[in-house]
């Protein structure tokens, strides 16, 4: 409704041409380092947990699971099944030592995101006249998300084996399905190992997959610059500006209830 009020998409199409062959090239390869990014990162977590995979085969991965990440109304989670049961069946290696990555690597993700919106949000209250709610908005819904990532993150880096504990918890309610609570207990010990593993042991390995995730996040941010940059005319964005887009889009983002968000970032 939103794109439909404001001129539909004939519009946005004029809008992509104004950019002209170049813009539009550099906006897509800029825009393709939100996939490209993070699955190179996991692809270095595989290798460093002994998987043997190929930066293809990890992309390829990434891929597919985009479309479903993309519609479910869940931090952009959801296709995870998928990407395990494909990259177990081309490498071999056990479905849990592959979602043991996989988690790992939504972390970083998510990590990388968190960091960037923190600095685009210090920025952005610098430079920008926000009125004292606004700041304090700005700077709580900040430290609620700093809050629940790190606490998230303890639970696996303190070994606190969070999901052994939920599968004990359910056991106790069903008890008739205690052998089968039994069998995904060992199963949840093992991958909560590899995690705890992946944040500990191989933190060398962690910190380098973290520092090329991160260059996602920076490409969205990216992102509003390069389109009004070679817009006609040219509009130079102000790095405040760009910060303050970047943490609304996050924010609107973080939960969407339409695919994409689509339509609701844009009333933003």
């Amino acid at each position: 409704y939103i794109i439909q009020s404001n001129g539909g998409f004939g519009k946005a199409l004029q809008a992509v041409a104004a950019m002209g062959w170049i813009g539009a090239a550099v906006f897509i390869a800029t825009a393709a380092g939100t996939l490209v990014f993070p699955a190179l990162g996991w692809w270095i977590l595989m290798r460093g947990d002994g998987i043997r995979i190929s930066p293809w085969t990890a992309l390829k991965a990434n891929f597919m699971g985009f479309p479903i990440n993309f519609v479910a109304p869940s931090l952009y989670l959801g296709a995870e099944p998928l990407k395990t049961f494909y990259v177990a069946h081309v490498t071999g290696e056990p479905k849990r030592k592959i979602l043991a990555t996989i988690i790992v690597s939504k972390f970083q993700e998510i990590g990388a995101l968190l960091f960037t919106m923190i600095g685009a949000c210090a920025i952005a209250v610098w430079k920008i006249q926000f009125t004292r709610q606004q700041t304090l908005m700005l700077a709580g819904s900040m430290v609620v998300l700093l809050a629940v990532f790190v606490a998230g993150l303890y639970m696996f880096v303190g070994n606190l084996k969070p999901t052994v504990k939920i599968i004990n918890a359910l056991a106790a309610v069903f008890k008739k399905r205690r052998r089968k609570f039994a069998r995904l207990r060992t199963r949840a010990e093992e991958m909560e190992h590899l995690i705890h593993a992946a944040f500990t042991k191989r933190w060398k390995i962690f910190v380098l997959a973290q520092g090329v995730t991160l260059f996602s996040s920076v490409s969205i941010l990216m992102r509003p610059w390069i389109y009004f940059s070679f817009s006609t005319p040219p509009q130079y964005t102000g790095v405040e500006y760009l910060c303050a887009i970047y943490l609304v889009t996050n924010l609107v983002n973080l939960l969407p209830h339409t695919p994409g968000a689509l339509g609701v970032m844009e009333a933003f």
